[in-house]
């Protein structure tokens, strides 16, 4: 079609110059060619914006590309059916082009907001460029530097950005949960960025840490019953004949003899039961699972504690969100975790001049979180490190191994309990399992 426009149109124009040519020679008809000349420029230029149609539509294809804004042909436009053709092709090509690494950015993005994983950028100034889903929910605000993250705390903040690339360190936030921090380093655009990575370990922990305990548990038990069994077995034996001769010679020498069996007898038994009970830690039996309501298992927890609780003049109060929460659990160990922890709380508020204690069942975070929180003395500084240690406990006449049984009992249904602060006096020890 350019072909035959720019054929017409040079026919057109030598038809014109020809006329004009027989016109001035043979009849002197000098008005009518000056006519036909004037006809005959108007024909040059239009050929003329005809021809330079063509540089208009790629001048505008090149400044597109150069804008980052493709525009395609007019389709109105006749003539130069190839170039517009091309024109498109390249269009469509670059369109694609282009739409493939967005798509791969979004994928990359989307990938990277679904991993549980906080992942947080810093540039040369220290300030957040970038931080997926689970960084933001860590932080639980808005974060412009890495110290914004509140659940970090100062401390774990400075320890982290000390992190040199490619180095990994077990951090402790500062609302106790433990996390494999990892540093990485590298440039894009000419700038220097820092990734930082934080994985949440501490179930895994602690559940290596359990298994250590138990199996450590079950040899001890099985030494020391070896062990205490013969000697309680042979005191008790000796102290019927030795009975029956301090009878005959009351002031005899017998009667030290029979004392000290006496005392061995006794002590025998009692580190017998001593070890029975702890020997429970290892021998926990497997949870048997069952759909719970939570408002039913709040509402018998309710009915057992708070006739106590009222007794002691403590405030208790109660909650589930929502109403119709339910969980996979077995009611029986939970239910042994709750009373565990509202009887630590009871003892915390034995000097509280207001004491108060709150259950909340709730849905957060796909898990089913159980709080018991009391407005208390609070953890005591330094023990929150070993609270869950079997035998550590900071009471007197404690045994040491109630929150040990209550963590355990955690993690046999794939959760954790944890311990923390409560704002402004007090503690609260949070159990969370996966929901359904």
């Amino acid at each position: 079609m350019f072909s035959v426009g720019i054929g017409v149109r040079a026919a057109l124009v030598g038809v014109i110059a020809f006329a004009i040519l027989q016109l001035l020679a043979t009849q002197h008809l000098y008005a009518t060619a000056i006519v036909l000349s004037g006809i005959a420029a108007l024909i040059l230029v239009d050929l003329a914006r005809y021809v330079s149609k063509g540089d208009r539509m790629l001048e505008r294809f090149v400044e597109g590309l150069a804008a980052g804004e493709l525009e395609r042909p007019a389709r109105g436009a006749s003539g130069f059916g190839r170039l517009r053709g091309a024109i498109e092709r390249a269009v469509t090509a670059l369109d694609a082009a282009r739409v493939r690494p967005q798509q791969q950015i979004d994928h990359l993005q989307t990938l990277i907001d679904t991993v549980p994983v906080a992942i947080i950028t810093l540039d040369e100034t220290g300030k957040v460029s970038l931080a997926n889903h689970a960084a933001r929910r860590l932080a639980g605000r808005a974060m412009s530097k890495l110290e914004h993250l509140s659940t970090i705390g100062a401390a774990a903040a400075t320890v982290l950005s000390q992190l040199a690339p490619g180095q990994r360190r077990v951090v402790r936030l500062a609302n106790g949960q433990r996390v494999l921090a990892s540093a990485a380093r590298f440039t894009a655009a000419g700038h220097q960025l820092r990734v930082f990575s934080l994985q949440s370990i501490g179930s895994e922990l602690d559940a290596v840490e359990l298994q250590a305990w138990q199996d450590l548990l079950r040899v001890l038990a099985h030494e020391m019953m070896n062990s205490l069994t013969p000697i309680s077995s042979l005191a008790e034996s000796v102290r019927p004949l030795l009975g029956a001769a301090v009878a005959a010679d009351p002031d005899g020498e017998l009667r030290d003899v029979a004392d000290a069996v006496d005392v061995i007898a006794r002590r025998s038994t009692g580190l017998m039961s001593f070890v029975g009970r702890y020997r429970t830690m290892a021998e926990l039996p497997p949870p048997s699972l069952e759909v719970l309501s939570g408002a039913d298992f709040i509402h018998r927890i309710d009915q057992l504690m708070r006739p106590t609780l009222e007794a002691r003049g403590i405030a208790y109060s109660s909650s589930v969100e929502p109403p119709d929460l339910t969980v996979r659990a077995d009611g029986g160990l939970l239910e042994q975790v709750l009373i565990n922890l509202l009887h630590n709380a009871m003892e915390a508020l034995s000097d509280a001049p207001d004491p108060r204690i709150e259950v909340r069942c709730q849905l957060r975070d796909e898990h089913c979180s159980i709080s018991v929180s009391d407005n208390g003395k609070g953890l005591e500084s330094g023990s929150s490190e070993h609270m869950f240690v079997p035998f550590f406990t900071t009471k007197p006449g404690g045994s040491g191994i109630g929150l040990s049984l209550a963590r355990q009992i955690a993690h046999a249904h794939h959760g954790q309990l944890e311990a923390a602060p409560n704002e402004p006096r007090g503690a609260v020890f949070t159990l969370s399992i996966p929901h359904n």
